[in-house]
């Protein structure tokens, strides 16, 4: 029994191996590998759908590229803002050089050195956080550049704690340093557990990184295509809409809602990561599981993006449990507490206002089932795709409707009720109650 224990606790421990990602080994199957042709299939058909459309309504063609043209408008400042946070997140490693070095030039000073250190990242998280949210008001971004530098704020946040939580202790113990080739490498590659060294493949296959730059080209044209869909011209939703209609409109945008689900999770998770893991020559590309076959909101969850679970687990669920006393609700309401208001900070760049739909969907949809253990069966598998594409097709129309709100009737010095409170609500512009 003594000797299973040491297992026990290795086992849990974050382990990185040479291995694919889980559809990269399913495509390569003769048979499997055909549903990647009906990806292809569909964008393709898309394209011809957009051009068509296009060119018999106002006789041109442009493949939604003035649409991408709109919204990477501002790309060399949003690229200006992600080197300051990228300096920043560097200027990090050195500053937690100075903590570990000198905490032990005087012992008695040692508990006071550390609390100051800590409350000095602490705040380099708040500020950063806020430098981001306040850049992308400032310069007015569009919604691309505005998720790319809230998303690459938070990642290169979680970065840093990883490196902290990993190296701080060893320091505290005067048994190792940090290198910072090992700290410039963790940045870039595709991982949020930080190690001094992880496998690597043996050289970078051009090809595969060329078949993922395309596939995530591809789907930014898919999701051009399909905002255009969706928000044909701003007339239409700049009138006012009953409960009735919004409804009507949420049920006809399921289709778009099952595209960007599924676009979503192939751009981030398949071609974005695995193309910097090729880059990088990174070995470990598990970055996610079989989250379609589940049947809970649980295990979808803990399936879809194994990266930021990974990170939950071991630097924030691990570490609430022992602060409540190894009690798991509490530590899983944290967990995914700190998840949905992460998702709110990036929506909230995203639209420019507090518009809390996300945080509404996980504390009244998702949190509540979370607990809950359906067998693992074609009918709650449905259910759970019918219930995510619904819920996707309800966030799209009520951030379009909320957009076009603050679009005729914008807010000059607005206050925080006014920041709060969903403006399609308060103007009597979109809605009718």
């Amino acid at each position: 029994m003594q000797s299973d224990e040491p297992k026990k606790k290795t086992s849990r421990e974050k382990t990185f191996v040479l291995r694919n990602s889980l559809l990269t080994d399913i495509f390569d199957d003769q048979h499997t590998g055909n549903i990647y042709n009906v990806y292809v299939i569909v964008f393709m058909l898309m394209c011809f759908q957009n051009a068509l459309t296009h060119y018999l309504r106002d006789g041109r063609v442009d493949f939604g590229l003035e649409t991408i043209g709109k919204g990477f408008a501002k790309f060399d400042k949003a690229i200006l803002i992600w080197l300051c946070c990228f300096l920043s997140t560097c200027a990090t490693f050195f500053f937690f050089q100075i903590w570990g070095k000198f905490r032990t030039w005087d012992k008695k000073l040692t508990r006071t050195w550390d609390w100051f250190w800590a409350a000095a990242l602490g705040l380099y998280y708040f500020y950063t956080i806020k430098f981001t949210s306040t850049a992308t008001l400032y310069f007015e971004f569009n919604p691309p550049c505005a998720v790319f530098v809230s998303i690459e704020s938070v990642r290169l946040l979680m970065k840093v704690h990883s490196f902290v939580r990993i190296k701080a202790p060893p320091l505290m113990s005067l048994s190792e340093d940090a290198k910072f080739s090992n700290f410039l490498y963790f940045l870039f590659a595709p991982t949020l557990i930080y190690r001094d060294s992880y496998p690597r493949t043996k050289h970078i296959d051009w090809n595969f990184v060329i078949c993922r730059l395309l596939e995530a080209i591809s789907i930014v044209f898919i999701f051009t295509f399909i905002v255009q869909s969706i928000y044909p011209s701003p007339e239409r939703w700049l009138q006012k809409y009953t409960i009735k209609e919004a409804l009507l409109d949420v049920i006809e945008r399921i289709p778009h809602g099952s595209l960007v689900l599924c676009g979503s999770f192939f751009l981030v998770f398949h071609s974005v990561q695995n193309l910097f893991a090729e880059v990088t020559r990174f070995g470990d590309r598990l970055f996610y599981q079989d989250w379609w076959n589940q049947s809970t909101h649980s295990r979808w969850l803990a399936t879809w993006n194994l990266l930021v679970r990974d990170w939950l687990y071991y630097y924030v669920y691990r570490d609430f449990k022992h602060c409540f006393f190894q009690n798991n609700f509490l530590a899983i309401f944290v967990v995914l507490l700190l998840s949905f208001v992460m998702h709110e900070y990036v929506m909230f760049c995203f639209l420019g206002k507090f518009f809390p739909v996300l945080f509404f969907v996980g504390v009244a949809v998702i949190f509540p089932t979370f607990y809950l253990n359906f067998p693992k069966n074609m009918f709650f598998n449905v259910l759970l795709w019918s219930s995510g594409c619904v819920m996707v097709s309800a966030i799209l129309v009520t951030y379009a409707a909320e957009h076009y709100a603050v679009m005729k009737a914008p807010l000059k010095d607005p206050t925080l009720f006014e920041l709060i409170v969903p403006r399609a609500y308060t103007c009597d512009c979109v809605l009718i109650f």
